[in-house]
């Protein structure tokens, strides 16, 4: 590529670097300096200077990139749901909030002055204003109360910090880059997440209390990921796409010039990654994804193997598992013998009942999986089935739909679940009393499910938009791996049938979204903006594998008799 060639991939690759090593982008003030402009010039750089065939001059290329933008439904999808957010910032509710030390109201929203509530401006002016209250208070009428709104324009901001760049950068290295560039952008995804790995390893080792500059974290963090559930969807993630390549370039070793092993040294770096986050899911994830390579390379490879290999896999294969078993059962007893341990230590009243106590076995703990072991082996699921609201996925669940029913079109903006759901607690159902006083507050920000909490906060209207533009990525790319088998492949795979035809890097890649999206149900991993464009830039380079035609086959000349 030459140097005008290079531009978008770079600033897309920045953009993305900025997000997953500047606290996984959830830190608001860290992204807002530079996401709005990153965002602006790449989409004129994608337009001005895209990366060229070479058979057409750049006046082509423009022309080849602005019809497919034209035509592509994610493009305007795009724009629909950029203008929706920004009209939800800007028609927000006069939000006012009582700052005990400077004894006065801050006015938190909206944004701008001349779109705040007169009736509120007028209120602050009042004798009334001087006392000082308690709690925080707002006005629930937006400037226009026909159109979309948000309750806090402050927090509706954010979002346009997440979409607008993930959706261009998207747009941007679909129609801007060649399929070279796509592949080449996977690989650098495989290599930043790679060192970035390498950094959290270390601080994992070292005990590192700190983020950047000296910030010290008010909880858990693993890399530059201040919540653990982020770090354990972005390591796993490009833990399948690594496995993918390392595969797709033993097969294809003409169009990659990263050997196989430095892909699978990145997917062992995000293994330990994922398990080492600290996430429950993160170490479900990489105990799958391993599952999932170790029963599926055999199956495609099998039959282009020599017979030591065909022993040798099978063999180690099967070690593995009975380790991995081994070790869970194990954990199960250590679990249980070292909390029979604390209650009869606990429990003991003599001297004798002490020293019986002390002689039973005590295990040294593994916080990472004896945790999900514990909860696991703890949890009367039947209580939690039959009580949902006793679930905090499940009652949080439940307040996002009732919150749903009550602002079905256009939400209530982003992050306003926070501040409404104690709005639709039903205090006389005994239920919700007892999780009420159970939970004491805690976990109610946020719904722990971005499906709910989309839906709730930006309604049918707004979520409608955000599952077109997932369509749009989605569908291209579902196309691409299924008529894979179709493309020619090298020697090396096992073309016994047409599931072992299907490209190896697209079957991960689809492997590597679909655990995005699981994990989405479950946590808020769309909340991070690094996830998001994770797994918008792997959809649009998947179809970039695909190489190549199948040949026909022709038939070999026969020798003459008489030669």
């Amino acid at each position: 590529m030459g140097t005008t060639r290079t531009v978008v991939f770079a600033l897309v690759a920045l953009m993305l670097t900025l997000f997953a090593w500047l606290g996984g982008g959830v830190v608001a003030p860290w992204l807002r300096p530079w996401a709005p402009w990153l965002t602006l010039l790449t989409a004129e750089m994608a337009l001005l200077v895209p990366e060229q065939r070479r058979t057409e001059s750049l006046f082509d290329a423009r022309r080849r990139v602005w019809q497919g933008l034209v035509r592509d439904p994610l493009m305007w999808l795009s724009v629909a749901l950029c203008l929706y957010l920004v009209i939800q910032w800007l028609n927000a509710c006069t939000f006012l909030e009582w700052d005990a030390k400077a004894q006065t109201w801050q006015i938190l929203s909206p944004a701008f002055e001349w779109l705040r509530n007169p009736d509120a401006m007028a209120w602050l002016a009042s004798p009334d204003a001087k006392v000082s209250p308690e709690g925080v208070r707002f006005w629930a009428e937006p400037p226009f109360g026909w159109l979309p709104w948000s309750l806090r324009s402050d927090e509706a901001r954010a979002v346009l910090d997440w979409f607008p760049p993930t959706l261009v950068a998207a747009l941007a290295v679909r129609h801007a880059l060649l399929g070279r560039s796509k592949r080449r952008m996977m690989t650098f995804v495989c290599a930043m997440t790679s060192v970035l790995a390498v950094a959290g390893i270390i601080q994992f080792i070292v005990g590192g209390e700190f983020l950047y500059w000296g910030l010290k974290s008010n909880a858990f963090f693993f890399a530059t990921f201040g919540y653990p559930n982020h770090a354990a969807c972005f390591f796993p993630a490009v833990m399948a796409l690594s496995v993918g390549m390392m595969l797709w370039a033993s097969e294809h070793r003409e169009h990659t010039r990263m050997p196989p092993w430095a892909y699978g040294l990145s997917a062992v770096l995000c293994g330990i990654s994922g398990i080492l986050s600290g996430s429950r899911a993160g170490l479900l994830f990489t105990l799958a994804i391993t599952a999932a390579t170790a029963v599926y390379v055999p199956l495609r490879y099998f039959g282009s193997w020599p017979a030591r290999l065909r022993v040798l896999v099978p063999t180690l294969l099967l070690a593995t598992a009975v380790g991995v078993v081994g070790t869970a059962g194990f954990r199960v007893y250590a679990t249980r013998a070292n909390d029979a341990r604390r209650a009869a230590i606990a429990e003991a009243t003599t001297d004798e009942d002490r020293a019986a106590a002390a002689r039973m076995p005590q295990f040294a703990p593994l916080p990472a999986l004896d945790a999900v072991i514990r909860e696991i082996d703890t949890t009367d699921w039947a209580a939690l089935i039959a009580h949902p609201m006793l679930m905090r996925s499940g009652y949080q669940g439940i307040l996002a739909l009732r919150q749903h029913a009550a602002h079905p079109w256009y939400g209530t903006g982003a992050w306003s679940f926070r501040w409404l759901n104690a709005t639709y607690i039903d205090v006389d159902d005994p239920e919700e009393r007892t999780w009420l006083r159970s939970r004491m507050g805690v976990g109610q920000a946020n719904v722990h499910n971005d499906t709910l909490q989309f839906l709730a906060e930006h309604g049918w209207v707004g979520f409608g938009l955000m599952l077109g533009c997932v369509a749009a990525l989605v569908l291209p790319f579902l196309k691409a791996l299924f008529t894979s088998p179709a493309r020619t492949v090298s020697d090396a795979q096992a073309d016994r049938c047409w599931v072992n035809r299907l490209n190896v890097a697209c079957l991960f890649i689809f492997l590597s979204t679909a655990l995005i999206a699981l994990h989405s149900f479950i946590d808020l991993v769309f909340r991070s903006p690094a996830c998001m464009m994770l797994y918008a830039l792997m959809l649009v380079c998947a179809p970039a594998f695909v190489v190549g035609v199948r040949p026909p086959a022709t038939p070999q000349p026969q020798e003459s008799p008489h030669a």
